[in-house]
């Protein structure tokens, strides 16, 4: 297999990320926007209100650092730059975009409570106003997945890996921290940003990028 290729790499992801953004899509161009987050906020549970009130941050920001750290445990210079470069630059479009460009947008649990519409939200769940597009959790689990699949070989481990983000972009419409273009914004941005930085670091003609980070003492008297 020849590294350089992304898709033949880690095409598992590819087709993950494909689904979910046509899916999502074709749901906002069917119901709308506003429908859209009502017709999701209508499923809860106890357990899912559970799940997910942690996952959210647990699953982006939380292994972010696990990853981080068995990076730099166990693996190479070029896999930790996919996943701390790629967030970096990713995260200034998406910083900007928020604040400059849509930040008179509202997060669905404000907007609709302007509305006088009500909705189910969970107790003990920091509610946000402004900055809704697009959402730094679904960028940044996309970082983390694309990561992860190029870690391995495993299709099967891919295909798991790749649904952590579906799963994250799902967490924060559940949670009304966003509408479903937000995480598409997110993800794709993530998306494109992962795939910018993974042929640069490839194509840069530095030898060290594939060399262990931490360097075990293997010597045994």
């Amino acid at each position: 297999m020849d590294k350089k290729d992304l898709i033949q790499r880690i095409w598992p992801f590819f087709i993950v990320f494909f689904l979910y953004t046509f899916i999502s899509s074709a749901m906002i161009q069917y119901f709308g926007r506003n429908q859209l987050h009502l017709f999701i906020n209508k499923f809860h549970t106890p357990v899912l209100d559970y799940f997910f009130r942690y996952y959210t941050d647990f699953g982006t920001t939380g292994l972010l650092i696990i990853l981080s750290i068995y990076i730099v445990w166990k693996s190479n210079w070029i896999t930790l730059g996919y996943l701390i470069i790629t967030e970096i630059i990713a995260s200034i479009p998406s910083v900007f975009t928020k604040k400059y460009f849509f930040k008179h947008v509202h997060r669905p649990s404000y907007y609709f409570h302007q509305n006088n519409i009500e909705l189910h939200l969970i107790e003990g769940a920091k509610l946000q106003i402004p900055y809704t597009f697009p959402s730094g959790h679904t960028l940044l689990a996309v970082i983390i997945a694309m990561t992860l699949c190029t870690m391995t070989n495993k299709r099967g481990l891919q295909f798991i890996f790749a649904l952590h983000f579906p799963l994250i972009a799902y967490s924060r419409m559940y949670l009304s921290k966003h509408f479903a273009i937000d995480t598409i914004g997110g993800a794709t941005l993530g998306f494109f940003t992962f795939i910018f930085v993974y042929y640069c670091l490839n194509n840069l003609n530095i030898q060290f990028k594939f060399q262990p980070i931490y360097k075990r003492n293997d010597n045994r008297n």
